[in-house]
């Protein structure tokens, strides 16, 4: 092969990419039948060039990254060894993740990983002689159509340079097959952007369905530069079948179930240690006839997942496929069934994140009310008091009601009216270019720290204001309360600031208050999350079914905690118990990471020991990632 030219070297690459590519079409065809059936002409073609785009944008990543090594490098090693190396590596690893979304309906990622790799894990997962010997065989073969594939054009480019040179397909090939590559991936990326911006479900579920699939959000730019405007929630194309399998069984409610009003109090950022006598007054005191959760975690570091997970009970690992089919969360469900009212209040649009495309997609557009007038938290928590003042004086008083209400003030910027700068000093204003050097070193009486602070102190005098407005339309001997907050917010405790960015307490870990009527009032220090609301929800109105039926969760009420808890980020979960945090990614780009944190968020001197007694908590949470899947 260091005899042949460069010209040639790339076509050979080309060539060698092309048979690749159709090698992984061959091993990869299996996604479209694990994929959900359909009937609908125009979701089959899509599915089909999304199959066809993925897999050409891999290769083709494939393709430039062994591009140096074919044009430039003449060590004749190195050019039999590193590119079909590499591609067998990719056959390989597209091989297992088929079979792994075979069996667990997703794709490689960090627990599949480290259940694998853990020790301990072996003692419940068995391949056997017969699965270990083909996989031998399936690995030779592989071998062979790679090294013996690229051998086999040299040798023909060797000896027929001349003439293959001059053939037109040879020449025109790699242009032609580009051109073609190019059009099938803008046309899927094109309509799944037009699918999206209509909520054309049928389409848009299959976004989970190949590995490293690159969907394309453009609702703004195309209403921007083509004119075109976005209902809020349309869902005129409803799929008529699912990957989901959620609930795992039709829920029916009993007849003797007792409907209850609900109101749900989410404050943004509102991490676990800021509720207290000065921070909190009136938090504090109503807590006083409420059943208070002191080792609660939310399901998630960011909103998107905090909440999500409060209405569903099940992993935020699923956010993406409830998004992509657009469904509503069994409560709400129910709740709708059984004829209840309800308002939802927020401080920011709740199309992002999705909520109006998820939680609460199925409810009239009047029931929600997320464009309000103001700035932000500080304009506009308090209109979320007078809104539901107003809501529950008007009230027919024959219908339940539901309403979730979602402050914003204590979310960076943190927002507050200049009477409520109780903490000081602080700043008037975040600089996000100082806030590293500023927290060096922890300090909870930094000015940053304290108008988050002031913030949450503003927050507690709009809850005060929702609480006394039940009070004093004599509604809460009929109503339960939850105030909570989505996620938390660091400042530096352990490394990190703000939310999204780990999974230490001070992001994850929130206060949970639950008031129920006649419920005697005590404080709970076992393990819970907002996984269990649902659950608990449900079991207060007397539902007998199975909490595993529709939830990962279990209700607050019973006797025992969880053992761990579950907590997502967009592309990231953790495992949460009493003695570590093992953070494990999602993606398959990102499937290797592993990270064992223990105290104060920090990373394990020797994490394999700590591993090795997790392994069965490995393997129940790699259950549960798919057992609400098809």
């Amino acid at each position: 092969m260091n005899q042949i030219n460069r010209p040639n070297r790339f076509k050979i690459l080309s060539f060698f990419l092309l048979a690749n590519y159709i090698l992984s079409l061959c091993i990869a065809y299996p996604y479209l039948y694990y994929g959900p059936t359909t009937e609908d002409l125009w979701a089959w073609l899509y599915a089909h060039i999304a199959f066809l785009s993925t897999f050409a944008i891999l290769m083709i990543v494939l393709g430039l990254l062994l591009y140096p090594f074919t044009r430039f490098i003449k060590s004749r090693i190195q050019l039999f060894t590193i590119p079909p190396t590499i591609l067998f590596i990719f056959q390989v690893l597209l091989l297992i993740d088929v079979h792994i979304y075979e069996i667990f309906r997703y794709h490689i990622n960090g627990l599949v990983i480290n259940t694998i790799t853990t020790e301990g894990a072996g003692d419940s997962v068995h391949l056997g002689r017969k699965t270990i010997t083909l996989l031998i065989l399936i690995l030779i073969g592989l071998l062979i159509l790679e090294w013996g594939g690229l051998w086999g054009l040299c040798q023909y480019f060797s000896r027929h340079s001349k003439r293959v040179s001059q053939h037109r397909l040879v020449r025109r090939g790699p242009v032609v097959l580009f051109l073609l590559v190019f059009m099938v991936v803008m046309t899927d990326k094109f309509i799944f952007a037009y699918a999206n911006f209509y909520d054309m479900t049928n389409i848009i579920r299959y976004q989970k369905l190949f590995p490293l699939y690159l969907p394309l959000f453009a609702d703004e730019t195309i209403e921007k530069y083509l004119g075109w405007k976005k209902e809020k929630s349309t869902i005129e194309y409803r799929a008529k079948s699912s990957l989901l399998n959620y609930p795992l069984k039709e829920f029916r409610m009993e007849e003797n179930l007792k409907p209850m009003n609900m109101v749900w109090i989410a404050i943004d950022s509102w991490r676990f240690d800021m509720m207290n006598e000065d921070l909190t007054p009136h938090i504090k005191k109503f807590s006083e006839s409420s059943l208070v959760f002191e080792n609660h975690y939310s399901g998630g570091n960011a909103t998107r997942f905090g909440i999500y997970s409060m209405f569903y009970g099940i992993y935020g690992t699923y956010w993406h496929q409830i998004l992509a089919e657009r469904r509503s969360p069994v409560l709400i469900d129910e709740l709708q069934k059984m004829d209840y009212d309800f308002k939802i209040y927020s401080s920011t649009q709740l199309s992002y994140p999705e909520f109006r495309r998820t939680a609460f997609v199925n409810l009239p557009p009047d029931a929600i009310e997320d464009r309000l007038p103001g700035n932000g938290g500080d304009d506009r928590d308090p209109l979320i008091a007078k809104r539901f003042t107003e809501f529950i004086k008007n009230h027919d008083r024959k219908r339940p009601f539901f309403s979730f209400m979602f402050l914003d003030a204590p979310h960076a910027p943190y927002r507050y009216p200049k009477e409520f700068a109780r903490f000081q000093p602080a700043v008037d204003e975040i600089n996000y270019f100082e806030v590293k050097k500023a927290h060096a070193q922890v300090d909870k009486n930094h000015p940053l720290f304290n108008r988050y602070r002031n913030a949450v102190f503003f927050s507690d005098s709009v809850v005060n204001e929702i609480v006394n407005a039940l009070r004093e339309e004599k509604l809460l001997d009929s109503t339960v309360v939850i105030i909570t907050g989505d996620h938390g917010e660091e400042f530096y405790e352990a490394g990190y600031y703000g939310h999204t960015s780990a999974f230490s307490e001070y992001q994850v870990k929130v206060p949970l208050i639950l008031y129920i009527p006649g419920e005697k009032p005590g404080r709970v220090t076992r393990l819970t999350s907002h996984l269990d609301i649902v659950p608990t929800m449900l079991s207060l109105m007397g539902s007998q079914m199975d909490p595993s039926l529709y939830s990962h969760g279990q209700s607050l009420l019973g006797e025992t905690g969880d053992r761990y808890v579950i907590s997502s980020g967009w592309d990231t979960f953790a495992i949460i118990d009493p003695g570590a945090t093992l953070v494990l990614s999602t993606e398959i780009y990102n499937a290797r990471t592993a990270e064992v944190h223990v105290e104060q968020y920090q990373l394990a001197k020797e994490p394999r020991p700590i591993l090795m007694t997790r392994g069965q908590e490995l393997l129940e949470v790699t259950k549960k990632l798919s057992n609400f899947l098809k």
